[in-house]
């Protein structure tokens, strides 16, 4: 099974802004009810799309509620995973008996070393602060080396990621996106040739502008399109990047 594409903790406040905007224009009854902050508590959010999303809002608002809820809801299994780890390791430098541990999680002495080995694997690629303005990313080449995993895997799959996010470019003009300050964004990564970790972060800033697009909403439910393709592809190559970090946990224990 694929590893859920991280979420970047400036996709998620994208994400709950997103969805404050849609909800202001159609819900007058609960809207202030909704926290739209950015950094809302995203559990609260997905508390107010369960308990308001009746007949009266429109189908392409829910419709891309959902897109956007999924995303909170994937920052937050991320979030799941780091308090894990950082507990289950807090618990075994502080002294406590693996076993004690392991009655918390469901699994023996030797499970709790195991889950830790996992976790830090998964979450040795996890982002979720990394720094994604042109500024920033420039000075942080200028600083350090990038990780080698990480670019090496950019390289190989340089034409791959260049071509979903042509792709991705193409749709957005063709829906009319107008909300679109990161696929122009990653457009200029494109044009520079100069895909670093952060460009993974800003395809998915940019598939939740397209994909939250009213006109791309608006489409017919009963089979897919095009741009539900290029969604699709960028979405996967995104999970292919998000499980480095097991694959290389995986090599350190081989």
């Amino acid at each position: 099974m694929a590893t859920r594409p991280q979420v970047h903790r400036h996709e998620l406040g994208s994400a709950i802004e997103r969805i404050a905007r849609r909800r202001a224009k159609v819900d007058d009854r609960h809207r202030e009810k909704l926290p739209d902050a950015p950094d809302s508590d995203p559990r609260e959010v997905l508390d107010y799309l369960r308990q308001y999303s009746g007949p009266a809002i429109p189908l392409w608002v829910l419709q891309a509620d959902v897109c956007d809820a999924l995303t909170l809801n994937n920052w937050l299994w991320w979030e799941d995973r780091r308090r894990e780890l950082h507990f289950l390791k807090a618990g075994r430098d502080r002294g406590l008996f693996l076993a004690q541990l392991g009655a918390q999680v469901g699994v023996g002495k030797q499970g709790v070393l195991d889950r830790i080995d996992r976790l830090e694997a998964l979450l040795r690629y996890d982002r979720p602060d990394e720094k994604i303005s042109r500024a920033a990313r420039q000075a942080a080449r200028e600083r350090s080396e990038r990780t080698a995993a990480e670019q090496a895997w950019l390289g190989r799959r340089r034409d791959d990621v260049a071509a979903v996010i042509a792709d991705v470019v193409a749709q957005a003009n063709r829906f009319g996106v107008e909300d679109r300050e990161w696929v122009d964004e990653l457009d200029m990564d494109r044009r520079d040739d100069d895909f670093t970790p952060a460009t993974m972060v800003i395809l998915g800033l940019a598939t939740a502008e397209l994909r939250t697009a009213p006109a791309v909403m608006g489409l017919d439910g009963t089979r897919p399109y095009a741009v539900h393709t290029v969604l699709a592809r960028a979405e996967e190559l995104r999970s292919h990047f998000a499980q480095l970090g097991s694959e290389a946990g995986r090599s350190v224990a081989s």
